[in-house]
């Protein structure tokens, strides 16, 4: 990595503070590794962390979204969902609102947790547990049953996704983060694409050791999270600091990089005073109704997706789940192209965001006025990626404007929550007496996102200055880089107050 010579490792900290000063002043002043030796350093980082949290979250969201596609599974026969459990469209729409319900309380003290406990101990904690409880699901015998469950699913899950945001700005600057959170957005995305091609296949396996499709979806799925949450405990680094695999050079080199009010794993791991300053700020309630009002607008949507696509008549209903993957895929690839522009900072989030709200309003109210089903289906994909493109600059976004471990991972806790309610709310609006048009339906989630894009504004006119001098200060480093990758890259010169927005 570098020709500077590593010295002996103490498990705890870094063990020679000259090292660690040294660094420290070189990384603001000089520069200390080389844009090329920064770029293998991260790849090492990428390794070790990435692949772990994209199968985490892949995991989390085939348990989700296995709610909305099962419900296809062997339609008008006996083995079917609805009919076993003597459920109507209506009742099985609360089995995402009691989901969400416990997963919007407990999201924040969950969050909160993760400086106490470790992301290691965290993730493994709601990985086992939620995968215990997605099996279980394959024992239900009624409606009251499938409820119970998803209420312990929903509590068992908080505080998840937030902690996996937190645990990456402790390893990365925001700008840096905001592709890494795309990576993990599109496979949740992808998840999608893989829950259609699952559901098929035990389609067919409806009967087959005494179980029905869905059951077998639910009992493999959930082992399968099992499995991986075994993984997540044995090999998910916690803190630069204290990875073993990294000389204490690089853990310094790491940490220094990292924007005056970054997340470090000296913060307390519990400050209400950096919550209520948080609490604060225009633009923390700014951020949490920007979500929310998304949430509400576009979870409906996707909630009842296959369902709705399967109602178009396009093909028959044991492949209707597969015309779900072409707005699956899509979606995949408008989060990575979103985040890609922001990584090289060609636009500021807040223009992305907007873009992408923009198309979405157009496409809900084509969806609302007509009638053709090819022209339906085209713009319910425009719809889907449209939807799923910003979530990744967003968090980008607002990871600026936090500062110390309890802020950050109390607002992306409390933003990420109040977003949820979008999944209580959000398939209610999809009533089935609203069907096959959903005209209604349609209206309600463009008025949401139509909210959300004015709080957009907002949020640009505030953060304006701040994102300004980041942009600028990322095409500085990006050009030099581009002119001489042995040149080394100086960091936090100009940003001291960067989160005084």
């Amino acid at each position: 990595m570098s020709e500077k010579s590593p010295i002996e490792y103490n498990e705890n900290s870094i063990e020679d503070f000259s090292i660690e000063k040294e660094v420290k002043e070189a990384v603001s002043t000089t520069g200390y590794y080389t844009y090329a030796e920064e770029a293998k350093l991260l790849r090492r980082v990428d390794l070790r962390i990435m692949p772990l949290l994209v199968l985490l979250y892949l995991c989390k969201n085939l348990d989700v979204n296995n709610i909305s596609y099962i419900l296809t599974i062997n339609k008008s026969e006996p083995g079917n969902v609805l009919a076993q459990l003597a459920m109507t469209k209506d009742e099985w729409a609360w089995t995402s609102t009691i989901y969400f319900i416990p997963f919007v309380i407990f999201e924040i003290p969950s969050t909160l947790l993760l400086k106490k406990t470790t992301p290691r101990i965290h993730q493994f904690r709601i990985a086992f547990l939620w995968g215990v409880v997605t099996a279980c699901q394959s024992a239900v015998k009624n409606k009251q049953g499938l409820y119970a469950l998803r209420f312990l699913l929903g509590f068992f899950e908080a505080g998840m996704f937030p902690g996996m945001l937190a645990h990456l700005v402790y390893w990365y600057r925001p700008d840096e983060a905001s592709i890494r959170i795309a990576i993990l957005g599109v496979l949740g995305s992808f998840s999608s694409v893989l829950s259609a091609f699952i559901t098929y296949g035990f389609s067919f396996a409806n009967g087959k050791g005494g179980l029905s499709g869905w059951q077998w979806v639910f009992l493999v799925e959930g082992i399968f999270s099992i499995v991986c949450s075994v993984g997540l405990y044995f090999w998910l680094p916690n803190f630069p600091n204290d990875s073993k695999w990294l000389s204490d050079q690089e853990k310094a080199y790491l940490i220094a990089r990292l924007p005056p009010q970054a997340p470090k794993s000296s913060d307390k791991a519990f400050d209400i005073q950096g919550i209520i300053k948080s609490l604060l700020k225009p633009t923390t309630l700014l951020f949490v109704f920007l979500k929310f009002f998304q949430g509400v607008g576009t979870y409906g949507l996707s909630f009842w997706l296959p369902s709705i696509i399967q109602s178009f008549g396009i093909t028959s209903s044991t492949t209707s789940p597969l015309m779900t993957i072409p707005s699956s895929a899509a979606a995949v690839f408008s989060g990575i192209f979103f985040s890609y522009l922001v990584d090289l900072a060609w636009y500021s989030p807040a223009t992305l965001t907007s873009c992408s709200m923009i198309v979405s309003i157009g496409a809900f109210i084509v969806l609302a006025v007509v009638t053709n089903k090819a022209v339906l289906y085209a713009f319910i994909i425009i719809a889907t990626v449209s939807t799923n493109a910003n979530g990744a600059s967003v968090i980008s976004w607002m990871a600026h404007t936090l500062e110390g471990s309890s802020q950050v991972g109390f607002n992306y806790a409390f933003t990420n929550a109040v977003a949820q309610l979008g999944g209580i709310i959000g398939p209610q609006i999809y009533r089935e007496k609203y069907a096959p048009r959903y005209v209604i339906s349609y209206i309600i989630s463009l008025i949401f996102i139509a909210a959300g894009l004015v709080l957009n504004v907002a949020l640009w006119w505030l953060t304006r200055n701040k994102m300004s001098e980041v942009i600028q200060d990322k095409k500085k480093r990006l050009k030099q880089n581009k002119n001489d990758p042995n040149d080394k890259p100086v960091y936090n010169q100009e940003f001291e107050n960067i989160t005084d927005v």
